[in-house]
C-alpha cells in the first residue's frame, strides 16, 4: 500500500491539472497514488489523465456532476494511504510537498496538516479578470512576458518546464498568495504552529493543500455532499475532524502553488448558501462568530477571543446567539 494517496476532485480544467500532474512526477518521495475523480467533465480531462498513467501511480474515476464535496470523498473512500493529501487540480507541487506531509503525520496526531500555500500565473488568459498586483509582479521579474500578455491566451508555464526543472521553475515563476499570508502569519506568529488558544484552527485547513489521516476522514465519514457548490465544504469537515479529536498544524513546508485564475460572482453566491447550510448543522458559537468575522471583514484574532468567552457563556445564551446568527445568514443567502 502507499504511504499516502493525494485525493483530486477535478471539473474541465484539462490544461492546468496536465500542470498539476507533470509536478507530482518531480516528488522526492515516491511512495504514493494519486486518485482523480472527474465530476463530469466535458472538457480532454480524460485524454490528459492517460497520457500520465504509465508515469504515476494513477486511478481515474469518472462520475456525473454532483460537486467538489462529492468528487472528494468519492476520491477518499477510493484511496489506499493512510494519510490522505487533499489538493487540486490548479495546484503545482513543490518537489518535498508529498515527503512534508508524510513526515508531519509521524510525529504524534492525529494530526490535520496544512501546507503552506504560494501562488503562479501559469497561464494569461485576457477575459480571466486576474489580479493586477500578480500580473504585474510577473511581467517585472520577467519583462520579456510583457508582449505574450497581448495575445488573448497564453501558456507561460508549460509542463515541458516543469518536467525539466520544477523547483526552479517555481521559484522562478511563484509569488505570494495574499490571503494566505493573511490567514497564516499573525495565527501562527501569536499561537504557535499548532495554533494552541486559537477559537479556529480548522479555519486553516483547506481543500487545497491539507493532508488527514485516512482512518479518521473515514471515521468521520468524509465530507458532506449536501454542499454542493464552492466554499465551506473543508471548513465542515475540518470542524468535524478537529470535534473527533484531531489537532491542526501548519507548515512551513508542504508548499503548493496554486495557479491564479478567473473567479466569478457566482461563488460568492455559492459560500453564502454553504454558510447557511453550515450554521444550520452546527449549533456551534465558535462556527457563528467565525462566519460573521469572515462577512463583516473583520479581525479573525478578535474574532477568536470573542468566541473563547462565548463559549463559556451560559447555554441559553449560546443557543440564542447561534440562532441570531442562523437568521442574519438566512437573510442575506
Amino acid at each position: 500500500m502507499p504511504r499516502a494517496s493525494l485525493v483530486i476532485p477535478t471539473r474541465n480544467r484539462a490544461p492546468a491539472l496536465a500542470r498539476t500532474l507533470t509536478s507530482f512526477l518531480g516528488q522526492r518521495e515516491r511512495d504514493f497514488e494519486v486518485v482523480i475523480v472527474d465530476d463530469g467533465s466535458d472538457d480532454p480531462t480524460p485524454e490528459v489523465v492517460r497520457g500520465f498513467a504509465s508515469r504515476l501511480d494513477l486511478r481515474y474515476l469518472r462520475k456525473a456532476q454532483r460537486g467538489i464535496a462529492a468528487a472528494r470523498t468519492a476520491a477518499m473512500r477510493a484511496a489506499r494511504g493512510d494519510v490522505l493529501v487533499q489538493t487540486d487540480d490548479d495546484r503545482l507541487a513543490d518537489p518535498d510537498f508529498v515527503g512534508d506531509h508524510v513526515a508531519a503525520h509521524a510525529a504524534g496526531g492525529p494530526w490535520i496538516i496544512a501546507g503552506a500555500q504560494r501562488a503562479v500565473l501559469a497561464e494569461w488568459s485576457a477575459e480571466a479578470q486576474l489580479p493586477a498586483d500578480a500580473v504585474a509582479t510577473i511581467v517585472a521579474r520577467d519583462p520579456s512576458l510583457a508582449p505574450r500578455l497581448g495575445a488573448p491566451r497564453a501558456e507561460l508555464i508549460s509542463c515541458a518546464m516543469l518536467e525539466a526543472d520544477l523547483a526552479g521553475t517555481l521559484v522562478a515563476h511563484g509569488q505570494d498568495e495574499p490571503w494566505w499570508l493573511a490567514a497564516s502569519q499573525p495565527m501562527v506568529a501569536r499561537y504557535g504552529a499548532d495554533l494552541v488558544g486559537f477559537a479556529f484552527p480548522w479555519a486553516l485547513a483547506i481543500g487545497g493543500n491539507t493532508s488527514v489521516p485516512r482512518a479518521l476522514a473515514e471515521q468521520v465519514d468524509y465530507l458532506d455532499e449536501a454542499f454542493v457548490g464552492w466554499g465551506l465544504e473543508d471548513t465542515d469537515f475540518h470542524y468535524r475532524l478537529c470535534q473527533a479529536g484531531a489537532r491542526v498544524r501548519v507548515l512551513d513546508g508542504g508548499r503548493s502553488y496554486h495557479q491564479l485564475h478567473r473567479r466569478g460572482p457566482e461563488l460568492g453566491r455559492e459560500w453564502l448558501r454553504n454558510a447557511g447550510r453550515l450554521l444550520r448543522k452546527h449549533a456551534s458559537v465558535e462556527l457563528c462568530i467565525y462566519i460573521a468575522a469572515l462577512r463583516r471583514m473583520t479581525s479573525i484574532t478578535a474574532a477568536s477571543e470573542l468566541a473563547l468567552l462565548a463559549a463559556q457563556a451560559a447555554p441559553a445564551i449560546q443557543a440564542e446567539l447561534v440562532a441570531a446568527h442562523r437568521e442574519l445568514v438566512a437573510l442575506v443567502a
